[in-house]
């Protein structure tokens, strides 16, 4: 029972601190440009994941040369582009919209996965795609004060690209340890972020201030909800079956949509909690439909799956 309520309460710790990341990004956004503030995160986080990874592998983290192209892609569009969007998304819209977008990543991966993979459709993932796309619909027709088109073009362009990488990404950590393939995707990411970020202040004119004000929320993206949380991530997910810890994730738009009015001041109306509603729906069917799935090749002999679920449904 003690181990059952620890497993519980670090799945919902871990979830509500990428919900929390979508607000302390809004804060460090308004004094350091999304790039920079990505080059950092992944600079910090890579380090600590691949320090992790070498002390878990005992010093086994090299990477096949077959698989250094794929790693590379992962790189660029699943860790720099995405996340770069990502950040560009809070910026333009609010954290709780970039939130409920961001959290259809499961659903669009399933889609992703019938449309590029052949694989069927079951119809409890044909009514979660449907739910989700029904639920993204309400909040992108009548967006709340705040949000761009701008915005909300960058952050759908967010979710399909992490979504298509993450199918990439999931071909990887059935072969290498998450730990190893996340610190390395991330320090591809902050390699190209650098010099990125710092064109983009000079053609620009940016301002970036590390103000005293900057540094908790800075750190606290960078430490606690990038690198603190993929460690307890990869550690519930090899001891617990994926759908489990993945029946967490609608905790995490809520979290940011709490945090966004308390904090933020951002404003709920109906049409964005109508479609938050959609979309948790959507989350828990597509959760629903990964237990079944896995259910019945645990119980058909011959069919395999790969021995430790992936962390990388998150970011």
């Amino acid at each position: 029972m003690g181990k059952n309520w620890q497993s519980t309460l670090l799945c919902t710790l871990v979830i509500v601190i990428w919900g929390s990341l979508y607000i302390s990004g809004r804060l460090v956004l308004q004094q350091i440009p999304a790039l920079w503030v990505l080059f950092i995160r992944y600079a910090l986080s890579s380090v600590i994941l691949l320090a992790a990874g070498y002390h878990t592998l005992q010093g086994r983290i090299a990477i096949a040369r077959k698989d250094w192209g794929e790693l590379f892609f992962v790189g660029v569009v699943g860790y720099f582009l995405s996340n770069a969007a990502l950040f560009l998304g809070i910026q333009y819209s609010s954290a709780s919209f970039a939130s409920l977008i961001n959290s259809l990543t499961p659903v669009v991966i399933s889609g992703l996965a019938i449309v590029l993979l052949g694989e069927k459709v079951t119809k409890l993932q044909g009514l979660s795609l449907l739910v989700a796309v029904a639920g993204a619909g309400i909040i992108i027709g009548r967006p709340t004060q705040g949000v761009t088109t701008a915005g909300m073009v960058i952050c759908v362009f967010a979710l399909f690209s992490w979504a298509y990488a993450t199918i990439h990404l999931k071909k990887l950590t059935a072969r290498y340890d998450p730990l190893l393939v996340t610190g390395y995707g991330m320090a591809i990411a902050a390699l190209l972020s650098l010099p990125s970020a710092w064109v983009f202040v000079r053609a620009t004119g940016a301002a970036v201030s590390f103000t005293g004000t900057v540094w908790m929320p800075l750190l606290y993206t960078c430490l606690v909800c990038t690198a603190l949380a993929h460690l307890l991530w990869n550690e519930l997910l090899q001891k617990l079956p994926a759908t489990y810890c993945a029946s967490f994730y609608p905790l995490q738009p809520l979290t940011s949509m709490v945090l966004g009015v308390l904090l933020l001041g951002e404003t709920m109306t109906p049409s964005l909690i109508t479609g938050a509603l959609c979309i948790v729906a959507a989350m828990v069917l597509n959760t629903l439909a990964a237990r079944r799935t896995a259910t019945v090749h645990r119980q058909m002999p011959g069919i395999w799956h790969p021995k430790r679920p992936t962390m990388n449904d998150q970011r």
